[in-house]
């Protein structure tokens, strides 16, 4: 079986590289570039504190479905340049500034593939990773054909309604009031057993997929990211207000195939239920019983994952 310990290299040959974004920051990538018998480019857009290596299994289905694949640490992730001098903290001066730099990956390391120009070029991402797609096919139209949004940042998972626009107001205000380097609340820089069996219990069901994110955080320290600072927090909900202002999903045209967990309690799954219904051009799939990563869930959930996502890609044909 491929493990994560032979990334980038899974079921054919990938290639780590560094590219430079317009204001400095240094961004990983790896990519695994097309062949003869390709029949697509998959853009692959990772979540909050996450780094490629966590995507080894999704991104070797990928592969051995016959897609190249190409992705990427986002800024101040994984082995991209952290934003503060401590780097546990994670921390965003502009959610733009994460689309345009998945502008940078596709126009300056995808759309160099030998086959980039006669093949299908899709998007996939998760959570926050979603969220970033969303901004970016958004404001970058024309390159993307299809994209396929797991378990989108429409809104958080803060309980009622009053109790979430008082945590909302509490992260604007704290954050305005110069302390949006500090580390949010309950965010603080934690790699330990007990916030480990928390994590998982958001997370997914499977304790040995989970399990591996442990032993990479060993083998390479440098991959961890504590919490959100409250910076981040409230450039979130800027950037979640942009996406839910009337009209935005309307300038999207491509198709769009979005999943939905049915237990996240990461993100909150209803709004992005209520943001995305009634347009023609998006289906939304609950993956009932999941957890918020169905991308390394179960395999009961992770079969239903994929059977949509090879239907809407055409994998089948």
């Amino acid at each position: 079986m491929v493990t994560w310990k032979n990334f980038p290299d899974l079921s054919r040959p990938g290639k780590i590289n560094y590219i430079t974004a317009e204001d400095g920051t240094r961004l990983r990538t790896a990519g695994w570039p097309s062949d003869s018998d390709s029949r697509g480019i998959v853009v692959l857009v990772g979540g909050h504190r996450e780094y490629m290596e966590k995507y080894y299994e999704f991104i070797t289905d990928l592969l051995d479905r016959g897609f190249a694949v190409y992705s990427f640490d986002n800024r101040g992730q994984g082995l991209s340049d952290r934003l503060l001098a401590d780097r546990t903290k994670s921390y965003a001066e502009d959610f733009k500034l994460f689309s345009n730099d998945l502008n940078d990956v596709i126009s300056g390391v995808v759309k160099s593939d030998s086959r980039a120009e006669e093949l299908p070029i899709y998007l996939i991402g998760h959570s926050m990773g979603g969220h970033i797609c969303l901004r970016y096919l958004h404001d970058f139209p024309g390159t993307i054909t299809r994209a396929v949004i797991m378990a989108p940042m429409i809104d958080f998972y803060m309980g009622a309604d009053v109790a979430k626009a008082t945590a909302k107001f509490a992260i604007r205000l704290v954050s305005r009031l110069g302390l949006h380097r500090n580390f949010a609340i309950g965010q603080g820089n934690c790699f330990s057993e007990k916030c480990d069996l928390i994590r998982q219990r958001l997370l997914t069901h499977d304790k040995a997929r989970y399990d591996v994110e442990e032993e990479m955080i060993k083998a390479n320290p440098d991959l961890y990211v504590g919490g959100a600072t409250y910076g981040w927090l409230d450039r979130a909900l800027d950037s979640i207000d942009k996406i839910r202002a009337p009209g935005f999903l309307d300038d999207i045209k491509i198709p769009l195939l979005v999943f939905l967990a049915g237990k996240d309690q990461v993100v909150d799954s209803e709004a992005s239920r209520r943001l995305f219904s009634g347009h023609a051009n998006i289906d939304v799939v609950t993956v009932e019983g999941a957890r918020h990563e169905i991308y390394r869930e179960s395999d009961e959930y992770r079969a239903q994952l994929w059977q949509k996502i090879d239907d809407f890609l055409a994998v089948s044909e």
